[in-house]
């Protein structure tokens, strides 16, 4: 499935740095970047019908995962850059570290007991990757065999924190087949859009 180009998603984002420099955005964003070639090449392998589950730095992925452009961006403006969900199209996120590994573990459970030919893809940070819970999900998946593939999209920070910042050992888990790991250098900082107007309230008096 491919439903936005790597120029459109480039586009997406710098058109949405644009409202927010311009103060019509006076809401915490997470804008993505930097890895395109990547996101598009695995949403090739997804399918119509697939689950997915994002995270407050969701705009390639929703837009990927077939949201449309009008709708992303209106969801953007109410103020819930964070929050972006679609029935239809099984998309489902969560500002919470880690918050939807469990849930997608679940979800993957549920369709293995179906029968579905579908299955999930689960996003989170480096970050993230710090949290219990994600290692719950990952043994379950990995020990029952469930349609669920966790991505750690790796950009080396968590808020503005390095791993080696965050552990000087730079320890990592060893990870089984149901999680690949993206390393990639973002375009934006970890809030807004790297410019000195992180919080805007326009006047509209």
């Amino acid at each position: 499935m491919k439903h936005a180009s790597k120029a459109e998603l480039i586009a997406f984002e710098q058109e949405t740095a644009q409202l927010w420099e311009n103060g019509d955005l006076p809401y915490l964003i997470h804008l993505s970047g930097g890895n395109e070639d990547f996101l598009i090449e695995l949403f090739g392998e997804a399918s119509e019908g697939d689950w997915f589950f994002s995270t407050h730095r969701n705009h390639h992925h929703a837009l990927l995962a077939g949201i449309p452009k009008n709708e992303l961006q209106n969801t953007i403006l109410a103020g819930n850059s964070m929050f972006v969900y679609s029935r239809k199209h099984r998309f489902f996120t969560s500002s919470v570290l880690a918050g939807t590994t469990c849930i997608a573990a679940g979800v993957a459970y549920a369709l293995k007991e179906a029968g579905s030919s579908n299955r999930v893809w689960c996003f989170l940070g480096d970050g993230a990757e710090d949290q219990g819970h994600f290692y719950e999900a990952v043994r379950m998946v990995a020990g029952h065999d469930l349609p669920c593939t966790f991505i750690i999209e790796d950009n080396n920070r968590s808020v503005d924190t390095t791993l080696s910042g965050r552990n000087p050992l730079e320890f990592r888990f060893r990870m089984p087949g149901c999680v690949i790991r993206n390393h990639y250098t973002p375009t934006y900082p970890h809030a807004g859009n790297g410019t000195k107007k992180h919080i805007i309230f326009k006047d509209k008096r």
